[in-house]
Formats: C-alpha cells, structure tokens, sequence
C-alpha cells in the first residue's frame, strides 16, 4: 500500500541521522498518525476519460472568450482542436508533432484545401496547445517543431474610384446607396455595421461608436457625403425600427451581415464589377488613407487593428506609387 510505502522510503531517508531506538520511536508515531489518511501519489497525468481532453477544450475556448477573442474566432478554435482531437483519439499529453503532422496531411489529401487553409488549421492547433503548455496540462508543445505552412499571398485589389462610381450608380434606393457609401467612409467590418442603430450616430461631429472584435470600443468617422446619403436614408423610412439599415419590406428586420453581402452582390452584378463585398470597402479605404500620406498608425486605429502588421496585409501598394517614389528618391 502507498502508506507503508511512504513510512518506508521516509525511515531509508533518515536511518543514519537517528539511533534505532528513536527510529522506532517515529514509526510507531506515523504509523498511528497516518491511520486515518488515505495518500495518493501525486501525477501529473491527465486522465483516460474520453471526455477529458473536450473537457479541457472547453476550458480553453472559455479562457480565449475572456480574453476578447470575438465568437467567430470562438467557433473557428473549437471546430478545429475538437476535430483534432476526435480524429487522434489520445490523451492530451500523448499527442505528439508526428499526431498533428499526419492529420494534417490527410486532412489535405481527403478535402483538396489549400496550403492556406491547411496553414490556419495549425494555428488553431498551436494556439491550443500553447495554452496547455502554459496551464501545465501537457509538458510539451507537440506544435513547437511544425513549421508555418507557406502558401502563395495573393493581392487582393481594392475598388478603383471608376469601381466605385459605378456601384453608385447601380444604386435604385436610398438605402442601397447610403449603405456603400457607409462602408467606405467608415472602414467598418460587416458584424459592426449590423449592429448600429440609428442613435448610435453622431450627426453633428460625423462619427460613431462601434463595438469590433472581442467587444472592442472604437470611434468610427464618416465623410459629409455618407452623413448626406444616411440622412437621406433615414428620412426615406416609414418603419420604427431602431436600426440603422433595415430590409425594404415589411416587418422592416434589422439587415443582417448575410443581407448586406447579398446587396452588394447585386449591386456588383448590375455594374459588371466582380468580387464587391463588405471586406472590400475597408481595404479600399485603409489603401486610400496610405497612398494620401496618412500614417499607418492612424489608418491602424481608423480600422480598429492593434497590430500594425494587419494593417500593412490589409493594403494594396500599386505599382504606380512605387514608381512615382522611386523617381522622387533615386535620381
């Protein structure tokens, strides 16, 4: 039994330090003193249970929901490490890079995604499993040795003003107008359109107060024409709901994010231009801010990014300013 263990190993430890008299002496007194405990030898194992490790995970998105992690990033860590680890079938502490290596190989061999896909999966997993490291569940990192999966960056072009001009004018109501407009002046993401309301904008000074990523605080501004479209636009309801873009008909509901990626959709559509959606608004704008002098600091706060190598991902350098600032410094 671990009790008579313990008194064992602890009277090996002493036995030339005190007299055999007094060796009995302490056995008698551990023997008496332990009789009511029953010791269990402390692990550091994590249990076989099943449910552990998603019991854990679950821990782990909780702790990233404290922490600001927005729902969809909520979604994206769980989808992927509960994958993972129903997929391996081994305690946390068993998994090892060779685990993670497979999965993702033959992950990528059975649904043909690609290396950029493939790569955002790694970072879900070694999110994870920093984490575990860091609250001592496991005592090594198996993602430390898997090595950033490179795949070819694309550049995703901004709408040209001619781009932009033409979406207007795809326009047929007030609404459709002021709500391309809105995303340009703002450089808002889509989730923070959605969720404004018509009170929530400050005509008189021309800003706003959205919540972004992880419930984050930021100030919005917009330009005099999408305060004038927008107030156009509100004048134009009849309906009385509180916000700020709503659908066309009754019951007038609020325009979801799915809504107003459908009318931009359409808008694209009727003005010949491929690929118009929200996202591509904010590039434009946070493009423009940079090829005007803006410093990226601020163009960082107008988009609401906390790291300035986001920001630089975000923007597209034409090969025109290149050549115009080359002339301007190399001759």
């Amino acid at each position: 039994m671990i009790r008579e263990k313990f008194i064992s190993d602890v009277l090996a430890k002493i036995r030339n330090i005190l007299p055999a008299s007094q060796l009995d002496t302490l056995k008698d007194i551990l023997v008496t003193e332990l009789y009511e405990y029953d010791l269990i030898k402390k692990t550091t194992e994590l249990s076989s249970i099943d449910e552990t490790p998603i019991r854990i995970l679950n821990t782990f998105i909780f702790t990233k929901q404290i922490e600001g992690k927005s729902s969809k990033t909520l979604k994206r860590y769980y989808s992927m490490n509960h994958s993972l680890i129903q997929s391996i079938d081994k305690p946390l502490n068993q998994i090892s890079t060779y685990d993670i290596r497979f999965y993702l190989a033959t992950y990528q061999q059975k649904r043909k995604v690609s290396n950029h896909t493939l790569d955002g999966m790694r970072r879900c997993f070694a999110s994870f499993f920093s984490w575990l490291a860091a609250e001592n569940f496991i005592t090594k990192n198996p993602c430390l040795a898997i090595s950033q999966i490179k795949y070819p960056k694309t550049i995703k072009k901004p709408f040209s003003s001619t781009d932009m001009k033409r979406i207007e004018s795809a326009c047929t109501n007030p609404r459709d107008l002021s709500i391309v407009s809105f995303l340009y002046a703002s450089g808002c993401r889509v989730s923070e359109v959605v969720g404004l309301n018509r009170d929530d904008i400050d005509f008189i000074s021309g800003d706003a107060i959205v919540f972004g990523k992880g419930a984050k605080e930021r100030k919005i501004y917009l330009t005099e024409v999408a305060i004038m479209h927008l107030k156009d636009y509100l004048l134009s309801r009849k309906d009385s709901n509180p916000c700020l873009f709503a659908t066309l008909k009754s019951p007038y509901r609020r325009l979801s994010k799915a809504g107003i990626e459908s009318v931009l959709k359409r808008l694209g559509k009727l003005a010949g231009i491929e690929n118009v959606h929200p996202h591509r608004y904010r590039r434009t704008l946070a493009t423009n801010l940079l090829d005007r002098g803006a410093p990226i600091q601020d163009v960082a706060a107008v988009l609401g990014h906390a790291d300035l190598k986001t920001t630089q991902i975000y923007c597209y350098i034409s090969q025109k300013n290149v050549r115009n600032t080359y002339k301007k410094f190399a001759e």
